[in-house]
């Protein structure tokens, strides 16, 4: 059994609660204590951290990414076995770096084959090398559809139906559908509608049967009206949503995963930026609507996760990324302690863990992570980790330990 660690600093315990000085006790894998003020004396062999003026939070969670991103490289050859083999050893190297950032737990939302699968079960036993994966396994696009590399091609009610039962089996925990056209796939524009209502509703039916959870992506005010009338749990990016759209998040309780940062990074590059001349220029043409969007749907009381979208090499996986995010989603009226809940309790709530991680408090998983600075102060403090554990185990900072 691994010995007790008291760590101490500014303890961040939600925004209900904000922050005050104190300490919390790790025993083993699990929170055991959170208390302010002075930790009291412990028995030997316990561990000590003072983390001084530096901000104690829970480990942070990304709910939209592509871990496919540190395979690449490329995606070249669907079904090779060298590649699937290869994507595995690099995911497993890249995840480990990515934890090590500070964020404990990523919801993947689209990945080209099912080794993806078999890296989290063998990762479950590996704690501290990678963050918890929450995995939709292939994205369900239509013949010739948005993000078709990350996914499969399906049609009809029918169709769709099949292709989430074929990843529920594999082993998804969510279906992601790509409802509408988007910014990343070429000869397609955001305003694309892509899936019908029918295709949409078969798949959310079919998924919720089996108990499992629907993201979907949507770049039009149709895509995202249809997804919602058919009751999807989470809407990826949400760049245009109507009020009464809003209005209907609200009272199913869809969640908006809104991956703002993403669309302001690839607006304002330029050609010297790798980013492709398609992306770049539709990118500019939505992300002041998405913006509004985002404003819209704070103000109408829908729940809010933070996602970056991460996984490009011009959006790299880790805190950096999701600092960006957080610090857009202040700055379009969200409070640092309202984003700080976005990437902690929020997403853990949206991701059915809010019983394990997410918040520190006793009885939780020990995903703990210390940044320097005040992070309430400024929220891209996230950035900058001084200590990280993941289930208990150090995955940054072993010498502070």
């Amino acid at each position: 059994m691994r010995g007790d660690l008291v760590i101490t600093g500014r303890i961040f315990r939600g925004s209900a609660e904000g922050q005050s000085q104190g300490w919390i006790l790790v025993r083993s894998n699990l929170i055991a204590r959170v208390e302010s003020g002075v930790p009291p004396p412990f028995d030997d062999g316990t561990r000590f951290v003072d983390a001084g003026q530096r901000t104690v939070l829970p480990g942070l969670i990304d709910s939209h990414v592509h871990v496919v991103g540190l395979t690449r490289g490329g995606y070249e050859v669907p079904g090779d076995p060298y590649r699937l083999g290869a994507d595995v050893l690099r995911l497993a190297r890249g995840l480990k770096q990515v934890v090590a950032t500070g964020i404990t737990t990523i919801r993947d939302c689209g990945f080209p084959h099912h080794g993806v699968f078999a890296l989290r079960d063998s990762l479950d036993t590996r704690l501290g090398e990678a963050p918890r994966l929450v995995l939709s396994g292939r994205s369900l696009s239509t013949s010739g559809g948005h993000g078709v590399d990350l996914g499969v091609e399906a049609d009809g009610a029918d169709g769709f139906r099949r292709a989430a039962r074929v990843e529920i089996r594999a082993g998804a925990d969510w279906i992601k559908l790509m409802a509408t056209g988007g910014t990343a796939t070429p000869g397609e524009l955001p305003s694309d509608v892509q899936m019908t209502s029918e295709e949409i509703t078969a798949a959310v039916e079919e998924a919720h049967r089996r108990g499992r959870r629907v993201c979907a992506h949507t770049s039009n005010a149709t895509g995202a009206q249809m997804a919602v009338a058919a009751a999807v749990d989470s809407i990826e990016h949400g760049i245009e949503l109507q009020e009464e759209t809003v209005a209907e998040m609200a009272e199913k309780g869809i969640w908006l995963s809104p991956t703002l940062a993403c669309s302001v990074v690839e607006a304002e590059s330029s050609d010297d930026d790798g980013i492709p001349r398609y992306v770049r220029e539709k990118a500019k043409a939505i992300f002041e609507r998405q913006q509004d969007s985002f404003q819209r749907a704070l103000a109408g009381g829908v729940r809010i996760v933070a996602s970056t979208d991460a996984g490009p090499a011009y959006l790299p996986l880790g805190t950096q990324s999701l600092g960006q995010e957080l610090a857009t989603m202040v700055q379009l009226g969200m409070s640092p302690a309202q984003a700080l809940d976005a990437a902690t309790s929020s997403p853990a709530l949206m991701l059915g863990l809010e019983d394990s991680v997410g918040r520190l408090q006793p009885d939780m998983v020990a995903d703990v992570l210390v940044v320097d600075g005040d992070a309430l102060a400024d929220v891209r403090s996230v950035a900058c980790p001084w200590l990280v554990l993941r289930d208990g185990v150090v995955a940054h900072g072993k010498e502070r330990v």
